[in-house]
C-alpha cells in the first residue's frame, strides 16, 4: 500500500510540474481610436485596430484575399471587380425567409443615398451557392425591382464563399435544423464596409436604419481619410 502510494505521488507531482498557464494574447491587446480614422479589424475576435504613426500593421489583419466568383450577369467577379472602389458586402441567399427580405428593402432604402457615388458598390454573396444560380439571382433582382448596376450579386464555390464568410468577416456560424437548412451557416445581418485596398474596416447592423445611417457617415469618414492620406503622399514627393 506505501508503494502505491509513493507511486501515485510521483505521478501527480509530474503532472503537476509539466501543467502551463495559457496564454491569450488578445486579452492584453489594446488599441486607441484615432479622430477621423476608421479601424481596422484584426484575429479571430475581430479587434479594432487604428494604426500607429510608426504606420506598422499586424499580419492577421481581415483583407479580402484572392478569390473568384461569378455575378448575376454570368461574367467573373474577382479582386480587380473591387479595385479603387468602397465595397459593402451583404451576405443573403434567395429563399431565406427570415432577415434576407428585411435587409434587401432597407439597403433599397439605404441606396439612393450614395446612388451618386460611383466609386461605391454592394455586393450581395448568396450563402446557399448550390442553389442560388445566375438565373435565380436575376429573377431574386427582378422581384425586388433591384436594376443598379452598382449593386452585384455572387454565387459560385460553397467552399469559397464560406472561407469569406467565417474567415474575413467573422459570420456567424451555427447548426440549423429545419427547411432552410444551410449544414453548418447561419449567414449574418451585418452590412461590412471594405476599404479600396481590400480592407474590412466597418461592420454596420442592416436589420434597421441606425446602423445603415451610421454607415453612411463612416463611408465620407473613410473617403476623406484617404484623401487626406493621397495629399501627404504628394507632399512628400
Amino acid at each position: 500500500m506505501r508503494i502505491l502510494c509513493t507511486i501515485l505521488i510521483f505521478f501527480f507531482s509530474i503532472g503537476c510540474d509539466e501543467k502551463k498557464e495559457t496564454f491569450y494574447p488578445e486579452l492584453t491587446y489594446s488599441s486607441s481610436p484615432k479622430d477621423g480614422i476608421l479601424p481596422y479589424f484584426k484575429g479571430d475576435v475581430m479587434d479594432p485596430f487604428w494604426p500607429e504613426e510608426n504606420g506598422v500593421f499586424p499580419s492577421d489583419l481581415k483583407k479580402l484575399p484572392e478569390f473568384s466568383l461569378v455575378s448575376h450577369e454570368n461574367q467573373e467577379f474577382n479582386l480587380k471587380n473591387l479595385g479603387q472602389k468602397y465595397t459593402l458586402v451583404v451576405f443573403f441567399y434567395a429563399k431565406c425567409k427570415g432577415i434576407c427580405p428585411m435587409i434587401t428593402r432597407n439597403m433599397l432604402t439605404f441606396f439612393p443615398k450614395i446612388a451618386d457615388q460611383k466609386d461605391v458598390q454592394i455586393v450581395s454573396i448568396s450563402v446557399n451557392p448550390e442553389i442560388d444560380t445566375v438565373d435565380v439571382l436575376k429573377k431574386f433582382r427582378s422581384l425586388y425591382k433591384i436594376s443598379q448596376s452598382q449593386w452585384i450579386f455572387l454565387t459560385g464555390s460553397k467552399k469559397t464563399i464560406f472561407n469569406l464568410a467565417r474567415n474575413q468577416f467573422g459570420a456567424d456560424i451555427k447548426v440549423i435544423q429545419g427547411k432552410d437548412d444551410l449544414n453548418d451557416f447561419v449567414h449574418t445581418e451585418n452590412v461590412y464596409l471594405i476599404d479600396r485596398k481590400n480592407f474590412l474596416r466597418g461592420v454596420y447592423r442592416a436589420k434597421g436604419s441606425g446602423d445603415l445611417e451610421r454607415l453612411r457617415i463612416e463611408l465620407n469618414t473613410l473617403k476623406e481619410e484617404d484623401r487626406k492620406n493621397s495629399s501627404i503622399a504628394i507632399s512628400k514627393k
